[in-house]
């Protein structure tokens, strides 16, 4: 025992058992392995930390160069091997990290490093090395990186504003969104300004309270103006976080930012829109208020909380009980039947006809309910409106009045009324055709213009027709005379008036207004054969009657100069008689042509 415990040689190989046992442990620890290779003998051997990161077992295979060669990846075998030639030619450290492929098909990242052993001449003999499974790291590395271009994609595609501020204000990072929010043509622009010089002075305060909250650790939001480099104003609203470091400690601002300008811009819209809204509700004399179901009052306008007041004796508001006892039993039965019925689901309109206890003046009023109903369809109120027809039903009354009138006038009257389509065809004709023109009123609709009118007067009714519809609504074209067959089948003369309401909604067509002018065109034509007639006496007068008369001034005036003989006294006298006498016939004619210009029956009515 003494003896073999004091052996060297034992010592020594105890001693080299415990440094490989302890070696294999570091390998293992670190997934580490170590292999050399001989350039001389070009053999090569490997740890067993090397077989087990290729996940190999060193009895079952004898390691060879072309082993080694094809346990590397077959994208990284070309860089392997170059980087090996350019270590033994070129002398440069050997530091490779690649993919090897184990024996079961597994993928593993290595990094090697190695020195070379040289001769005196600087021929290598030997390398020796050692390689690490980095997989683990490696992997992790790729995944971070992955997910910083993942996060670095939708920063750069995030269409709101992503900023990163130094504690101090200025700013570090921005997205294009950023950018082009603040009017920045490059990153250079705005990298390293001061985000305050962007924002409204005025509003400057709530940027700088978010800020601080930040870096106090508090998340905030706030919203405030921004100032573009270019002097575009735009409201903006931002959430701002603190980004910290390792240690925890707050080394910058991270801030989501957006353009919320049109937002505010539907806000202030929506804000005037209520505005306006409340003063047009409490600017009428309509009654506006909703209840809920206990008949309390949720909302009103002023005319209906005057009302309110005025029946409760005191100031009314929300929340009051809307029937009112003291305005009498049937008023408040009356009225806590109304709300029943719309509580109950239905939607109804009421009219109501009163004396009004505050201007003593009959009103009429037209009373509507709606049910309120939630998101689930449950009755939770009743909305109701109250508007004064009072003003409508005078107006009613007034235009059946005058519509009881105009009926009268129109079926009593001398004069037709039709309501034309552009083709003559009628739409509408007044009772008064029955008394003008012997038609019914459905005859006469079923009649066109061109079935009644004188042939001869046919092309100047279509002119007419033609003419009307080139004038504005409204306008009318000058009166003109017709011939029209009667039902009887005499032919009148009517006088017609052309207006264009083709666009009056309530008429939709051509009024002809025509009356009867028959007599006066009878009498029109009498008078122009009176004016024939009388120019035929004019003639005579002027051209008969001047030849006898001349004859007889001029005897006279011979017979007064006494130069005459007695026989030519006689001739003369003689010649004086005839023409006497034949100015007495002409006399006599004019005065029979006379009495033929206007006959008895005419004279007796002039």
């Amino acid at each position: 025992m003494n003896s073999s415990s004091n052996d060297p040689n034992l010592k020594n190989s105890l001693k080299n058992e415990n440094y490989l046992l302890i070696f294999r442990q570091m390998e293992t620890l670190g997934k580490l392995g170590h292999w050399e290779f001989d350039f001389i003998n070009q053999t090569i051997h490997w740890s067993q930390g090397v077989f087990s990161i290729l996940e190999m077992d060193p009895s079952t295979m004898p390691v060879s160069l072309e082993l080694g060669y094809n346990s590397v990846h077959p994208d990284d075998r070309e860089k392997a091997k170059q980087h090996m030639e350019d270590v033994i030619t070129k002398r440069i450290p050997y530091n490779l990290e690649c993919r090897l492929i184990t024996a079961k098909g597994n993928i593993k990242y290595i990094h090697s490093q190695a020195e070379v052993i040289r001769d005196e001449s600087g021929i290598p003999l030997q390398i020796v090395g050692i390689f690490q499974d980095v997989t683990e790291r490696t992997e992790s590395y790729y995944k971070l990186k992955q997910q910083e271009l993942r996060l670095s994609s939708i920063l750069q595609s995030e269409p709101e504003c992503v900023k990163v501020v130094s504690p101090d204000g200025i700013l570090i990072e921005m997205n294009p969104a950023g950018l082009s929010m603040i009017e920045a043509d490059t990153a250079e622009d705005a990298i390293g300004q001061r985000v305050e010089s962007l924002i409204e002075p005025s509003d400057l305060k709530y940027y700088q309270n978010i800020h601080e909250n930040a870096l106090k650790g508090i998340k905030s939001s706030a919203r405030f103006r921004m100032i573009g480099m270019k002097g575009t104003h735009r409201w903006m609203e931002s959430t701002a976080v603190p980004l910290t470091n390792q240690n925890g400690e707050i080394t910058s601002v991270l801030s989501l930012t957006r353009d919320i300008s049109d937002k505010v811009i539907n806000e202030e819209k929506l804000i005037r829109i209520k505005r306006n809204q409340e003063a047009l509700i409490n600017s009428t004399s309509d009654l506006i208020w909703s209840i809920d179901t206990n008949y309390c009052l949720v909302a009103a306008n002023q005319s209906f909380l005057d009302v309110l007041s005025f029946l409760q004796k005191v100031p009314a508001k929300e929340g009051d009980n809307v029937l009112i006892k003291t305005a009498g039993e049937e008023f408040y039965y009356k009225w806590k039947h109304y709300y029943e019925r719309g509580l109950s689901g239905e939607v109804f309109t009421a009219y109501e006809n009163f004396i009004s206890p505050i201007t003593n003046q009959e009103e009429h009023r037209e009373v509507s309910f709606k049910p309120i109903r939630n998101v689930d369809g449950q009755i939770t109120g009743l909305v109701c409106f109250s508007k004064d027809i009072s003003s409508l039903m005078r107006k009613s009354k007034e235009l059946l009045l005058n519509e009881k009138r105009f009926r009268v006038l129109v079926e009593n009257g001398a004069d037709v009324i039709m309501i034309l389509n552009p083709r003559g065809q009628g739409k509408y004709v007044s009772p008064s055709i029955t008394k003008v023109m012997g038609y019914t009123e459905k005859e006469a609709l079923s009649l066109s213009l061109f079935d009644v009118v004188h042939p001869d007067d046919a092309p100047k009714l279509k002119k007419r027709l033609f003419e009307v519809l080139a004038l504005p609504l409204g306008a009318s074209l000058q009166s003109q005379t017709f011939r029209a067959k009667h039902k009887d089948g005499s032919w009148r003369y009517v006088e017609s008036t052309l207006t264009n309401m083709l666009s009056d909604e309530s008429i939709g067509g051509i009024v002809d207004n025509f009356h009867d002018v028959t007599e006066k065109e009878t009498q029109m034509e009498a008078i122009q054969t009176q004016n024939q007639k009388l120019k035929s006496i004019a003639w005579t007068q002027s051209h008969v009657v001047r030849s006898p008369l001349a004859r007889i001034m001029g005897i006279i005036e011979l017979i007064r100069t006494g130069s005459l003989t007695q026989e030519e006294e006689k001739k003369s006298l003689r010649y004086l008689l005839e023409s006497a006498n034949e100015l007495d016939d002409v006399i006599g004619d004019i005065v029979r042509k006379s009495q033929e210009v206007i006959p008895p029956e005419f004279n007796s009515k002039t």
